[in-house]
């Protein structure tokens, strides 16, 4: 009864204020794991040895989403912006000259769980050694501020510029050998955006401020992962992917010559024949002696 004998201008900025007095937040994510691992972290098989011949041939796509991802929300990340992002990374990838051929793959090529097996395919299909999979997890948080309220009932919502949103990202880029099912290398990068808006503008903010974040973060990820390879690479000539305890590897130029090798991690089915060897022959000198 109140509201009736207010102006039409105070009660409509009210009624805004009250709709835009609490906070809400948005969350949106794909996860490479749920993909490769539908049945939950390592219930897959153990990975192999690594043999790699360069330059190696990459696929590089966005983690689809899974069964959780209702819950998240539409996806904020058009197919367009998708593949713009893509083609960023891949151009990382090209600067190196292990790296041949780098296919951007469109999402639609992998279904949530897919795993391995719909690795497999695009490998057979694409002709593919390794498979770069990009995460995402984004963010969206939108609060009114005290002064905001106040701004409101006074003045209108057309002038006021009082909600506050904040847009976290991260991305995550993990890069597999396809046919050991071995993880390589990975590496993230992250963003953090704030602006304020009208109430009358808050989803046209929201969502420039989703692909600015999605922008920052990759180019925090491209860094990263330009790091991670070299990383990677030099690691990879001792005879281990990430050191002791991990798969061996094995990398072979283009005229067929091995790339350094013997490394003290992780040993091959040759290597482990000709410790025991080893270490038969001198048991047995020892119990001669």
């Amino acid at each position: 009864m109140r509201l009736r004998t207010l102006p039409p201008l105070l009660v409509t900025a009210a009624l805004l204020a009250a709709a835009c007095g609490g906070s809400y937040t948005t969350r949106r994510a794909s996860s490479a794991l749920d993909f490769l691992y539908p049945g939950g972290a390592g219930s897959g098989e153990p990975a192999q040895s690594v043999t790699l011949k360069l330059p190696v041939r990459v696929g590089i796509a966005f983690a689809p989403a899974g069964d959780g991802y209702a819950q998240y929300g539409a996806d904020p990340v058009p197919e367009s912006l998708k593949q713009d992002l893509l083609e960023k990374v891949a151009a990382a990838f090209r600067s190196h000259e292990g790296i041949g051929r780098i296919e951007v793959v469109p999402s639609h090529y992998l279904k949530p769980g897919g795993g391995f097996t719909n690795l497999g395919q695009l490998a057979s299909t694409l002709g593919l050694d390794l498979a770069v999979l990009v995460s995402y997890d984004q963010v969206q948080i939108t609060e009114s501020s005290r002064a905001s309220w106040t701004y409101l009932t006074v003045v209108g919502p057309l002038l006021i510029e009082g909600e506050k949103n904040d847009t976290r990202t991260v991305m995550d880029a993990i890069v597999y050998d396809i046919p050991s099912h071995a993880l390589l290398f990975r590496a993230a990068g992250d963003s953090k955006v704030n602006e304020r808006s009208s109430p009358l503008n808050e989803a046209r903010t929201r969502r420039r401020m989703a692909e600015e974040g999605f922008a920052k973060a990759t180019t925090g990820l491209i860094a990263n992962l330009d790091t991670a390879l070299a990383g990677f690479e030099e690691q990879a000539k001792s005879g281990t992917v990430r050191g002791a305890g991990t798969p061996a590897i094995a990398m072979y130029d283009k005229s067929g010559k091995q790339i350094g090798g013997g490394g003290a991690g992780a040993l091959g089915p040759g290597a482990l024949a000709a410790v025991a060897l080893l270490g038969g022959a001198a048991l047995a000198g020892r119990r001669r002696r």
